[in-house]
């Protein structure tokens, strides 16, 4: 029967050819300098050849070496290809994701597609909700992640992405400047509601509401029409329908932080990946936005 090569061995000696150095070998994969020599006097003996020529200047490979290391690069890499093809493998079965009702197109548009591709396996059931009511549903066990509002009593969730609240008027009109103010306030339980009525209250401005609903696009549709003046997430915005109220007007200094939880029942490599894929995500919708 013909000799099997030992993939630790191969992994030893690719490390002492990129290294040059028994000894620097030797440090990079945590063995001693006895150890890593034996390792290469096993793996010559078993093959019955020469590999290297070892000198004060370091190591030369002979032409059984070089053979060899262009077998064991891809030995290797197909063992790592092996080793990632079953974990993704594992990474299978059903997850409820929570997602705030204000970002589900976005969620459907940029996320899936990316963690269709990267865990295939992986069966998603979304819920739209406000980010709330989401937390409350995770921590009754309802989802397993979730996409939610970042609060200032939970300081230490993962930030996925960030964009600044406007304080937004119409293009076309002074809103501004009426007796008092014609305000679109988003009709829900959430940050940016409060966020809104704090910043009139702060603020001393007389004001009126004019329009409510608990969709924020359609807030933002009130504000670009002419109708309204309202608080805005800054990727609602459209240049040629709206602009920025002047901060001595309305403070516009504020930043909608979206982070995500998870059930502590998820497995931390599920969570890794899950946690890349939404980052990659994000990072695509940023450039998507940008270049409407």
């Amino acid at each position: 029967m013909d000799p099997i090569l030992d993939l630790e061995l191969l992994r030893t000696f690719v490390m002492v050819v990129r290294t040059g150095e028994l000894k620097k070998a030797a440090k990079a994969i945590y063995r001693s300098h006895a150890a890593v020599s034996m390792q290469m006097k096993r793996l010559e003996e078993q093959l019955g050849t020469s590999l290297m020529e070892r000198s004060n200047q370091g190591i030369r490979l002979t032409e059984a070496g070089k053979t060899l290391l262009s077998y064991s690069e891809q030995f290797l890499k197909l063992n790592n290809a092996a080793l990632s093809a079953l974990a993704e493998k594992d990474l299978s079965g059903q997850l409820s994701f929570g997602i705030p009702t204000d970002y589900a197109q976005d969620f459907l548009n940029f996320f899936m597609p990316v963690l269709t591709q990267e865990l295939p396996n992986l069966e998603a059931k979304i819920v739209c909700d406000r980010s709330r009511n989401l937390r409350k549903k995770l921590d009754a066990g309802e989802l397993d992640i979730a996409i939610v509002a970042g609060e200032s009593e939970y300081p230490d969730e993962m930030l996925l992405w960030s964009e600044r609240l406007i304080w937004s008027a119409p293009a076309c009109a002074r809103l501004e400047e009426k007796e008092e103010m014609p305000v679109a306030i988003h009709e829900d339980n959430c940050i940016v509601r409060d966020l809104c009525l704090a910043g009139l209250k702060r603020a001393n401005i007389p004001y009126k509401q004019v329009f409510g609903s608990p969709v924020l696009e359609n807030v933002a549709i009130a504000v670009h029409a002419g109708f309204a003046i309202s608080l805005l997430p800054e990727s609602l915005l459209i240049p040629d329908k709206s602009r920025m109220l002047p901060a001595n007007i309305l403070n516009s200094n504020l930043v909608l932080k979206m982070n995500m939880i998870y059930s502590s029942s998820v497995d931390k490599q599920v969570l890794k990946r899950i946690s890349e894929c939404l980052l990659i995500a994000s990072g695509i919708q940023k450039k998507t936005h940008l270049t409407d």
